[in-house]
């Protein structure tokens, strides 16, 4: 289940749990973790599991790890790392010797906590234990390994030495000593001589990651959790299994790591929450500075890269208010730089986007019956809402060049009749918000000129973007979102950051959450 390619030794989960309740060389590994014993007991009947498990595989799994299990779904074309094939029946992420199968428990804790830094969503939050460890049987079924081999005994990590100074210069002399700069590089931010030479055994390329971002380490940046990953290695990628070292050295490598993780940068959010509206007697409008908008309370969802990129936006903050006309949505996430240039067709631009489901659909109910939360499937259409830094630019400078001018026509002094170029860009262009509606990958189609009714605004300031997004309780389309009480919304989120580059399926999305309507 993981989908990442690559993060040379210091990336580590949580140590995977305990797997058979009955072997307490395995419940030793985790320490405080949670009982493993207690979710082992809620693996459902062979039969019935295996039919679970196809039916949640296909809903939630099948778009990125392809129907066959190849890593090829769907989804594949936009995402980097691509992810995993389980038909080699290689993971990463184990608390087994290197070479060795997973345990049971690996894997539902892998699908349970994600990997943090890919495309890899936790989805403890969306599936019920029965589900997970169906899903479990389900995977292990596209590699003829687990027929004709048993995981080895998990590693028993036990307690961490005191990290102290000259554990951390041991371990930094280790880290020299071992190479380990020449990929994750001197200050361990990822830049090593051989960095960009590195390649799975699929073939596909492998990123570094920053080992001092705490945000990006994909099985937990604990001192046990390092500790585990040097003594197992990341099977499929480069890095290899220290098991050689002795536990001193482990362990001081381990701190000598730790000490360089910027703890402070952690940008804790949950994959899935329920989203409150606030209701206010005022008059909502588009400006993200108003003082109404500090009544409302501030949620943070967390979103997930897409495409493997040093500091990504982790979280995205979530505020909304609601009067008997109007509903209005505003989102913050940092940003140290504006990109907004319009000059240009390849330059890269911030954007942010809401996505609603359309439909009686309730998340994780009647079967899980929600769309994709990647733009939605056949048969289940998503209602999206956009707003762009280069549209709002462009309107912006009209205003102002309309300002400076005191209503002459532009068109005709500066153009020579002609359009006005700004205009040309987007001729209808009266909002830096456009409406459109999918129902999968490839489908995205905004609605007409007459039918688009939202609203909004964005200001950058301080290393932060601020966008609303404002429309009538009333709606034009049966294309759009109805928001109405007692039923809740499913919604998500995308941001284009164009520092990164970022343009249509390259971006950060988060999950669906429940959006609660209420006046």
């Amino acid at each position: 289940m993981e989908c990442v390619k690559f993060l040379m030794g210091m990336v580590v989960l949580a140590a995977v749990a305990a797997g058979e309740p009955a072997r307490a060389e395995e419940r030793g590994v985790f320490g405080d973790a949670e009982p493993v014993e207690s979710e082992r007991a809620n693996v459902p009947a062979a039969q019935n599991g295996a039919t679970l498990g196809a039916t949640v595989y296909k809903h939630m799994c099948v778009y990125c790890h392809g129907a066959d299990g190849n890593g090829g779904g769907k989804a594949m074309a936009y995402l980097y790392p691509w992810p995993r094939d389980f038909r080699k029946g290689v993971f990463k992420h184990r608390s087994t010797p290197s070479g060795s199968l997973p345990l049971d428990a690996d894997i539902f804790r892998t699908i349970s906590r994600g990997v943090p830094g890919t495309s890899m969503p936790a989805w403890k939050g969306a599936l019920s234990e029965e589900e997970a460890w169906s899903v479990v049987e389900y995977i292990k079924g596209f590699s003829r390994r687990f027929k004709e081999e048993e995981p080895k005994p998990a590693i028993v990590v036990g307690e961490p030495p005191p990290t102290t100074p000259e554990a951390i210069a041991r371990g930094q002399g280790l880290y020299q000593e071992l190479r380990c700069s020449r990929c994750h590089g001197t200050d361990l931010k990822g830049g090593g001589a051989i960095a960009e030479q590195l390649f799975d055994i699929w073939d596909h390329r492998v990123f570094i990651y920053d080992l001092t971002n705490p945000n990006t380490f994909k099985f937990g940046f604990e001192k046990k959790d390092i500790f585990l990953t040097l003594t197992t290695g990341i099977d499929g990628t480069p890095m290899k299994a220290y098991a050689h070292l002795t536990d001193e050295e482990r362990w001081s490598l381990a701190a000598f790591v730790t000490s360089k993780i910027r703890t402070e940068a952690l940008q804790a959010a949950e994959y899935e929450i329920d989203l409150k509206v606030h209701a206010v007697d005022q008059e909502i409008d588009l400006d993200p500075l108003n003082p109404l908008w500090q009544e409302a309370p501030v949620q943070e969802v967390h979103t997930i890269a897409l495409s493997a990129r040093d500091n990504p936006v982790n979280r995205i903050r979530f505020q909304s208010l609601i009067n008997d006309e109007a509903i209005a949505f505003r989102l913050e996430w940092d940003d140290a730089q504006a990109d907004r240039s319009s000059s240009r067709h390849q330059d890269f631009k911030d954007a942010v986007a809401m996505e609603f489901a359309l439909g009686d659909v309730l998340l994780h109910t009647h079967g899980h019956n929600e769309p994709f939360f990647g733009m939605g499937n056949r048969g289940k259409v998503v209602n999206i809402w956009q707003w762009r830094a280069d549209w709002q630019a462009e309107i912006e400078t009209k205003e102002k060049l309309e300002y400076a001018t005191e209503g002459l026509d532009l068109d005709t002094m500066i153009f020579g009749g002609e359009v006005n170029p700004v205009d040309a860009l987007n001729p209808f262009r009266d909002v830096p918000v456009e409406e459109l509606n999918a129902e999968g990958f490839g489908t995205l189609t905004p609605q007409p000129r007459t039918k688009q009714n939202i609203l909004g605004k964005g200001i950058w300031k301080d290393g932060k973007w601020s966008v609303v997004f404002y429309r009538t309780i009333d709606s034009l389309n049966k294309w759009d979102i109805k928001f109405m009480e007692g039923r809740p919304v499913l919604v998500s989120f995308a941001i284009w950051d164009g520092a990164h580059e970022d343009r249509n399926g390259r971006k950060v999305v988060s999950m669906w959450q429940r959006l609660h309507v209420s006046r």
